[in-house]
């Protein structure tokens, strides 16, 4: 699809879902943010992050993860109390906020799990999921309790002045367990050996709460096309179940996967390697057989969401990292330039944050996403000169983030051409979300008038002087780690010439260095037919770290799927003039025809140094100031540079 002539019109249209009337159909995803006061109320930090969202124009957005439990345990933390009275007057001021943007805001109404803890402590419950709750062991009177709970909350939701309420049943939470029927042991009406005896819980609840809310509110219900595990009901039962449920609905949100086991979290938060919108088969198939309205999420992009409304595959879309990352992706459609949309690179660094880190949520590529209090009051600053030296990702940004303080900018660039490492990052065909970056970043600083871009300009730190620059941004990067044993070798190539394709690949191939980038090198040259062997000195286990735990778990699996053979605790020593392998101190032969290495980078800190005395105020940013470089890092201490000379 050419994004230049899309006008929009199906995705830009007005929809209906129950009582409330959606201005577009693009919603706000429920997410964990953890921005709540440590004991689940509203602060300063959750009300600014909605604002940022709803500036954009989406229809709807929905807060993430309010608790229902009325006995909360100990480990709950920063997750919005909807079991607490207090709660309401707290909301309410969210949904001011968020009406005053001609915004409608729903609240997510979820049972918290018994587990608690770290998403890196799953999979250590026997032979069953660790799921959020085991319907198995829960007594009729719990049974009776989490329905009252769920009715109770969703009454404090209409005085809070929400306009929707979302039931979580998909990913592992209660409802949809009952399902499922290796979780689902039960024996009684309760039990999953009948469609109607596994709906009867969500049955209940929905019952109880649409009694309470009336037709004062729409509901929501998120649902799993697919657990993706043993057990799992088919679509065809699926599709019963949402029989069974749609008359207490007025809208269903399709999605799969589970939190239960470490392999499928990837799949309700597809990393880079997925395709976008892998949802949306199973979505048009249940949206065939009912008659309330549908959604789906999964990485959809907006391009992807005409298409689908347009063909009847969906009523509207669900988005959280590509609103995020630009919460503006509305009304840069409706006003016709959608190519300013800041792209989402699916490096899951957001979910990475909140559900391993137990940490606020962040973004690689939106630096003032989780920190608009820190940077909605910098006040106004007198216009400098700056010299931003590098045109990698920091150095644009840096240089994008000047111009829009009001700052003159002259960015040099030693190649002919900017991007600088993502650049290469991009190159791999499943990565274009990379390249779409590469592309934007390149796109938000042409035509600035405050910005000059000199390519072909390796500027040192003597060139500099009596320019005059009030201030320079030092962005150099670094280098690539090379042996002095590997150059001038045929046989030995660094992986960025190989992605790059200044080296042609051997059909036979040892890539040394396991981290992200080797990983994600083996993954594109297994994928083209090499014979790929991977190795390196950490264990198996650790291979593709540097990157959020989804992604480096989906990349394992991939790795898998295409047999890429991969070896840990492995040395690469020199005999002579010949390269060998080492494992537990005995020599191990490896077939290959050529090794390409991936050592990672390091800073020039001779190159650095130089650029200490450039200028009145020197600022050293992105690569070239730490020893392990990641997107985040060099946007990140860009922008923030930048935003505060």
């Amino acid at each position: 699809m050419n994004e230049q002539k899309m006008n929009y019109e199906h995705v830009l249209s007005p929809i209906k879902i129950g009582p409330v009337t959606l201005k577009n159909r693009v919603s706000f995803t429920p997410v964990w943010p953890s921005f709540a006061t440590a004991d689940g109320h509203v602060n300063r930090e959750l009300i600014e992050w909605v604002r940022d969202i709803v500036k954009g124009g989406a229809a709807c957005i929905n807060i993430g993860c309010g608790c229902v439990n009325r006995n909360l345990p100990p480990f709950v933390t920063h997750l919005l109390r909807m079991s607490e009275e207090s709660v309401v007057n707290e909301m309410t001021i969210l949904s001011d906020l968020v009406h005053m943007y001609q915004c409608k805001i729903g609240i997510e109404l979820f049972a918290i799990n018994m587990y608690g803890g770290n998403f890196a402590d799953r999979d250590h419950n026997g032979d069953k999921p660790a799921v959020e709750l085991d319907p198995t062991y829960m007594t009729k009177e719990q049974i009776k309790e989490y329905i009252e709970d769920f009715a109770l909350a969703a009454e404090r939701a209409v005085r809070c002045g929400v306009d929707s309420l979302v039931i979580h049943g998909a990913h592992g939470q209660l409802p949809g367990c009952f399902l499922n029927k290796r979780i689902n042991e039960r024996t009684d009406e309760y039990g999953a050996d009948t469609i109607e005896n596994a709906s009867r819980f969500t049955v209940e609840l929905l019952a109880a709460v649409r009694e309470k809310i009336k037709d004062r509110l729409a509901i929501e219900y998120r649902i799993n096309a697919n657990d993706m595990i043993e057990g799992s009901p088919s679509l065809d039962e699926v599709i019963a179940f949402v029989k069974r449920i749609e008359p207490y609905i007025d809208l269903l949100h399709v999605s799969r996967g589970m939190h239960s086991e470490q392999k499928l979290a990837p799949y309700m938060n597809q990393p880079i390697y997925y395709d976008h919108g892998i949802n949306i088969e199973d979505a048009a198939k249940i949206r065939k057989e009912i008659s309330v309205p549908v959604t789906v999420v999964g990485s959809v992009t907006l391009e992807q969401a005409e298409q689908y409304i347009a063909e009847g595959k969906a009523d509207m879309v669900s988005m959280a990292r590509g609103l995020m990352a630009d919460p503006m992706v509305v009304k840069n459609a409706k006003s016709g330039c959608p190519e300013n949309t800041r792209p989402c690179v699916r490096c899951n660094y957001c979910i990475n944050r909140t559900h391993y880190d137990l940490a606020p949520v962040r973004c690689s590529v939106n630096a003032e996403l989780g920190m608009e209090t820190l940077y909605m009051n910098l006040g106004n600053t007198l216009p400098k000169r700056i010299a931003v030296i590098g045109g990698g990702p920091a150095g644009i940004e840096a240089a994008r983030t000047a111009a829009q303080r009001g700052h003159t900018v002259d960015l040099y660039e030693k190649e002919d051409h900017l991007g600088g490492v993502l650049t290469m990052a991009g190159a791999p065909k499943f990565k274009q979300d990379i390249k779409k970056y590469v592309e934007w970043t390149i796109h938000s600083i042409s035509g600035q008038e405050r910005v000059s871009v000199h390519l072909n300009s390796e500027v040192r730190a003597e060139d500099l002087k009596g320019k005059d620059y009030d201030a320079v941004i030092v962005a150099v990067g670094a280098e690539p780690v090379i042996p002095k044993f590997a150059k001038g070798r045929e046989d030995v190539v660094w992986v960025g010439d190989v992605e790059l394709g200044k080296v042609s690949a051997k059909k036979q191939v040892v890539i040394v260095g396991a981290g992200l980038t080797g990983c994600e090198a083996a993954l594109s040259l297994a994928k083209a037919g090499k014979e790929v062997t991977l190795v390196d000195m950490i264990d198996v286990c650790d291979f593709g770290r540097g990157g959020a735990k989804f992604n480096q778990i989906a990349l394992r699996g991939l790795l898998e799927a295409e047999q890429v053979k991969m070896i840990g605790g492995v040395k690469m020593n020199i005999e002579g003039d010949r390269i060998v392998f080492v494992k537990n101190e005995k020599t191990i032969e490896l077939s290959y025809e050529q090794i390409i290495l991936s050592l990672g980078v390091k800073a020039n800190e001779e190159k650095v140094q130089a650029f200490a005395d450039a200028g009145r105020e020197v600022v050293f940013v992105g690569d070239c100031n730490t020893k392990i470089g990641t997107l985040y890092h060099a946007v990140h201490t860009a922008h923030e540079a930048a935003s505060v000379l």
